[in-house]
């Protein structure tokens, strides 16, 4: 049997006279390939970048003859050189990884005369590997000067006209801080353009163009300007950076999959985020597919390996793998590299609560307790929902009960059935404020009055505005100035806060912030080395990024930090505080380790701590 591989108009086709086996059949469509007609003599692919050499191989394999045209001759050609140049390339980054004060380092950066302010010895060597590698991956802690090396690499390429701006993809709370930062390390103010205003005003911009140095966009301006922005990188040469790239890990993510059609079109490509650790092994893909699309880092078999090695709990073998393949691709630099004081936790201060909120709490664990009773007659996914829905209500009630008239995610409001139907329960919400405080309250001011005494400065943490809004009130009243960031806040407010609260000089004595505004892209640790958690929820990674607003360069290499959290006794407080510390302490680990570890793939495990309530 022979076949022949045709590539004409940006297509190829595969014809054979012969009848083929229906397993042959089915291994050609794998390969991309659809019949072209009845036939099943001609084939054309449904995309334009087959594995040529893997098609082949798949000939040799079954003993059957081929041909290729001139055209797909070659491409196979072409890729093969390119396939040399990138065998090249990884061992020349293996070795700046191995050895990165070399003489070509040295060499390097007697070039990098343009910068305001000096990079330190492990941004220099981020640079230089950057520099060789022209995509790559930095996953060095927060306040390690990622954004520095950077707009350095930016700098270079654009004195040598590769480059016409940045095209920054990340949290909103980012894009000023680069517009400072290019300040301080070019000295000159930068125009920046934020994609994230009125549709109509970013369709001007996609099609007049702009001479801004920064374009900034949220993970989800990409998905939503998708077709728009594919044209706009075809007018210019960006330098594009993922800032806390961790956000497009999900395999198939609305996110990720619309920043992966990007990646085609600019040269020059950069990853970072501080946290890049992952509750699953799959998490690195998107990081690496993203940066070098025409080559499989982690080619289909070896992930396909990495599954066995999951599915036998073998994680360790999983870790190896995956460390093996992206080596050359990655810089980091830990806090103990970093020469960052070891961070202080304070045990859990345990706040009984008063009567009316303990009444409300009460009755809600007795329904819940109730309805469990028949959650076995329904399947586990609803089950899970349900669990979580009722989770989500008594971390409300040990907030601040007014949460309650809050409503839950759509999602999980089959679990919310009945929990909160009575009447005699509906008015002790909605009177609670006549009657009574959280007894958390009081327990947060002593420990604000103290600190303030001490001259020292505290950044309040809550998962809920209603509660970020009673702090507020109940602070001021007591005559503490303090100041509030929350998803509402608007970039130029949040930084003018930030400002004002990182200046020691400042009266500002108190910052309350939800970590979702305020965990990402924000230092608040100039002035401030006590965090207070009010309240916590389960994202792990979210709570990491909330301690390194306060644990980071410029502040905590001498001055300790302090952390303190409020707990109710014999409440869901202490169990997310010890569920969430186990898996922090477990990337913790792995954050801080010579080589990226992993810690195995989990679920939230909701049936354990909903059994664990004993409450």
């Amino acid at each position: 049997m022979t076949f022949h591989l045709e590539y004409k108009d940006k297509k190829f086709s595969l014809i054979t006279e012969e009848k083929l086996p229906t397993t042959t059949k089915l291994q050609i469509k794998f390969f991309g390939f659809n019949p072209k007609d009845e036939s099943n003599f001609n084939f054309e692919s449904k995309k334009n970048d087959i594995n040529i050499e893997e098609l082949i191989k798949f000939f040799k394999d079954n003993s059957y003859s081929y041909t290729l045209c001139d055209n797909t001759q070659k491409i196979l050609n072409d890729k093969s050189e390119k396939d040399i140049s990138f065998k090249e390339k990884i061992k020349k980054l293996e070795e700046i990884r191995d050895n990165p004060n070399n003489e070509n380092f040295l060499n390097f950066y007697k070039k990098i005369d343009f910068l305001q302010r000096e990079l330190k010895d492990h941004q220099k060597k981020s640079l230089f590997h950057l520099f060789n590698s022209d995509c790559a991956a930095n996953f060095s802690v927060p306040g390690s000067g990622k954004t520095s090396v950077v707009l350095a690499f930016y700098e270079y390429l654009k004195l040598q006209n590769k480059i016409d701006s940045i095209f920054l993809i990340g949290p909103k709370n980012c894009y000023l801080s680069w517009k400072r930062e290019f300040k301080l390390n070019l000295n000159r103010d930068p125009k920046l353009k934020i994609l994230d205003e009125n549709k109509i005003i970013r369709k001007k911009i996609y099609e007049g163009g702009s001479r801004s140095e920064i374009f900034a966009c949220h993970f989800s301006t990409v998905s939503n300007d998708l077709s728009y922005l594919k044209e706009f990188f075809l007018t210019k040469k960006f330098l594009l950076v993922i800032d806390e790239a961790h956000n497009i890990k999900k395999i198939g993510g609305l996110w990720s999959r619309s920043i992966l059609e990007l990646r085609y079109l600019s040269k020059y490509k950069i990853i970072l985020t501080g946290t890049p650790m992952p509750q699953d092994f799959k998490d690195f893909y998107n990081y690496f597919d993203f940066l070098y699309p025409d080559y499989e880092i982690i080619n289909s078999r070896q992930k396909a390996q990495i599954e066995v090695f999951i599915e036998n709990k073998n994680f360790d073998q999983a870790a190896d793998l995956i460390n093996e393949k992206i080596y050359p691709f990655y810089t980091r630099v830990t806090k103990k590299q970093l020469g960052l004081s070891k961070p202080n936790f304070i045990k859990p201060y345990l706040v009984k609560m008063n009567p009316i909120e303990d009444k409300i709490h009460k009755a809600i664990i007795t329904k819940i307790k109730f309805y469990s009773k028949s959650d076995y007659l329904k399947n586990i996914e609803l089950i899970k929902k349900i669990q979580r829905a009722r989770m989500i209500r008594l971390r409300q009630t040990c907030s601040y009960v007014k949460n309650l008239i809050t409503a839950i995610p759509p999602d999980l409001r089959s679990g919310d059935e009945n929990l909160l139907d009575d009447q005699n329960l509906q008015n002790l919400i909605a009177k609670y404020d006549l009657n009574e405080k959280p007894a958390k309250i009081e327990h947060l001011k002593k420990i604000c009055q103290s600190l303030i005494k001490k001259n020292e400065k505290i950044l309040i943490w809550s998962t809920h505005l209603k509660t970020i809004d009673l702090i507020y009130k109940e602070l001021e009243k007591d005559g503490i100035n303090v100041k509030v960031i929350t998803g509402k806040t608007k970039l130029d407010e949040r930084e003018s806060i930030s400002d004002e609260f990182n200046n020691e000089l400042s009266s500002l004595n108190v910052l309350v912030a939800i970590p979702q505004a305020c965990s990402e892209s924000i230092s608040l640790h100039k002035a401030c080395h006590n965090a207070v958690y009010y309240d916590m929820n389960y994202n792990t990674s979210e709570f990491l990024q909330s301690l390194d607003r306060i644990h980071r360069v410029g502040g905590s290499e001498k001055t300790p930090v302090y952390y303190h959290f409020l707990h109710y006794e014999n409440s869901i407080d202490t169990k997310v505080y010890e569920r969430v510390f186990e898996k922090a302490n477990r990337q913790m680990q792995v954050i801080e380790s010579d080589n990226l570890t992993f810690s195995h793939p989990e679920d939230e495990d909701w049936d354990n701590l909903y059994s664990d309530l004993n409450i």
